[in-house]
Order: structure tokens, then sequence, then C-alpha cells
């Protein structure tokens, strides 16, 4: 069953691997960046399996959050394209 999940990370120096998280997050076939460093993705995979996935571009003084995400939610200041994504996918 697909599940909505938070992605909240704070990578710290030194060794900041934006570019391989992103990939990782951007790979999910399903995604959304809510601002700064939180994404919502929609998957199967369980919490514990995607921060698994995510844990191969971190460091060990990295932080990472994953959690579930869904409806009834709130948001302001969301860019059009995001709000509409959160309606379509938030259940």
């Amino acid at each position: 069953m697909n599940m909505a999940y938070i992605i909240s990370y704070d990578l710290k120096d030194p060794g900041k691997n934006y570019e391989k998280l992103l990939h990782i997050i951007k790979g999910y076939e399903n995604w959304a960046r809510l601002g700064g460093s939180a994404y919502i993705i929609i998957t199967t995979k369980t919490p514990v399996e995607v921060r698994d996935s995510l844990n191969k571009a971190l460091d060990n003084n990295d932080k990472l959050y994953v959690g579930l995400v869904k409806a009834p939610a709130a948001w302001q200041g969301m860019p059009d394209e995001v709000s509409t994504w959160l309606r379509n996918n938030l259940h």
C-alpha cells in the first residue's frame, strides 16, 4: 500500500553530500519538496526501508527523520504546485 512520508534531514560538515541524497529522494516515483531540507514521498516501502535507502548518502554526524504523513493536514505559503500535490496525494 502506498504511504506518504516526510523526510527531514540536516547534513553536517564535513562531507555534505546533497547531490547523492537528493538523487535517492527524487528516485522515488512521487515526491514533493516542502522547502529547506524537507520532502514528502509516496512509496510502498516502510519508514525503516526509506531511512536505510537514504543512509547510503549520509555521514555518521548527519541527521535524518522519516515519518508518516496523512490527511488531514494544513500548510501555508507553499507554491501552487506543491499545494496541489499535497491535496492530490495525502489521504
